[in-house]
């Protein structure tokens, strides 16, 4: 009796013993699995948590190597310098990038801004912009890409003109255009400036249907890239501007806001400073100026190019004296300074020089050249 008694209360204590590590070994293990995840030994996403998959670490060359940050990548610093990671000024615009996108080939377009070709197709994705008159008052843009961003519609792809094919050669850009006046189509010839008309070649562009003829010529980055390729262009060649990081304007500080009264309202321009993003919004004849999908165009940097001009035939075309030095504003972190451009050559750069001599180091970020003839009003406040 007594030994079937012993017997019984051996079997009660190990049952007790099997349950308490039966209930005590789950919650061990999922400490431990806590402890080495918040270690950093494993990365797990949502997905793979939800699914219960163990990943490796990311190596060191790897997006989260070493003690870089999760979110911190070259693509979204947003004008200020990289601390742990590895990137480059992008040439065109002073943009942090991956090693190696730094000096994509440059594209120039001409894109029109007569009022039957509005909206616009990608200007607000250039990386530069120059606007400058054409005839009548009607300005006209040559917009710079050279991010490799795919692009499905640019345009309206209009003529060329002499002072516009020397702003793309300072870039060493494939110059896009859809004919030209007949001194900027001898320039291009005499000069062997690397472009890409639409009379010649249409198959690298195509005609909307939502427009009537001119304004409705567009291309796109896939067909450039390709007639890039066919031409073996490399890497860019030209010389970049300086550029530093954002500064914040001071606190109760109002930004200035740039007016620029070309000769009709139709093509009014203002800049209007925004704190938030440190940059400047671009309204056109008193609206905001989007382009065909509805993005806004914006600018971190706004420069003001005084250049003298005169009409030289009866289609009121006009020969600018965009070679040579003038008078220049440059704004940009809510201020506005004044200073002077210089470009040497058809070929040169454009420079921007400060009161002091010393050059305009830009924001990282799209920059918008406007070519004003003096007699043209500009208001800053």
């Amino acid at each position: 009796m007594a030994l079937s008694e012993n017997n019984n209360g051996k079997k009660i204590i190990w049952i007790i013993i099997i349950c308490f590590f039966a209930v005590l070994s789950p919650v061990l293990g999922w400490f431990a699995f806590k402890s080495i995840a918040n270690s950093g030994l494993f990365v797990l996403s949502g997905a793979d948590k939800a699914a219960g998959i163990f990943k490796k670490p990311f190596s060191a060359g790897g997006s989260l190597g070493g003690n870089q940050s999760e979110t911190e990548t070259c693509s979204n610093l947003k004008g200020t310098s990289p601390k742990e990671i590895d990137c480059a000024r992008r040439n065109i615009d002073g943009v942090y990038v991956e090693p190696g996108q730094e000096n994509l080939f440059p594209i120039a377009a001409i894109i029109e801004n007569h009022i039957d070709a509005r909206p616009p197709s990608a200007l607000s994705r250039a990386n530069l912009v120059i606007e400058a008159e054409a005839e009548g008052g009607i300005t006209r843009f040559l917009a710079v890409y050279a991010d490799g961003s795919e692009i499905k519609e640019i345009g309206p792809i209009r003529s060329a003109r002499p002072y516009f094919v020397d702003w793309a050669r300072e870039l060493s850009a494939l110059f896009i255009h859809c004919g030209g006046s007949p001194e900027a189509l001898v320039k291009i010839a005499r000069e062997n400036v690397f472009d890409l008309n639409e009379f010649y070649n249409g198959t690298y562009f195509w005609r909307g249907k939502s427009r009537p003829a001119p304004h409705n010529v567009y291309t796109s980055t896939e067909n450039l890239n390709g007639y890039l390729e066919n031409k073996k262009a490399g890497e860019g060649k030209y010389l970049s501007w300086q550029f530093k990081d954002d500064a914040a304007l001071p606190e109760g500080e109002i930004g200035k806001n740039v007016k620029i009264k070309f000769k009709t309202p139709d093509y009014y321009v203002d800049w209007v400073y925004d704190r938030e993003s440190n940059g400047y919004i671009r309204y056109l004849a008193g609206q905001m100026h989007k382009d065909a999908d509805g993005v806004e165009i914006t600018a971190k940097n706004v420069i003001v190019m005084y250049v003298k001009a005169e009409v030289i035939d009866d289609e009121s075309r006009l020969k600018m004296q965009h070679i040579g030095s003038g008078k220049a504003i440059v704004c940009l972190d809510g201020k506005c300074e004044e200073g002077s451009w210089e470009k040497k050559s058809g070929s040169a750069r454009i420079r921007f020089y400060a009161g002091d001599n010393e050059e305009f180091k830009f924001n990282a970020g799209a920059a918008w050249i406007e070519v004003v003839r003096p007699e043209r009003e500009v208001i800053i406040k």
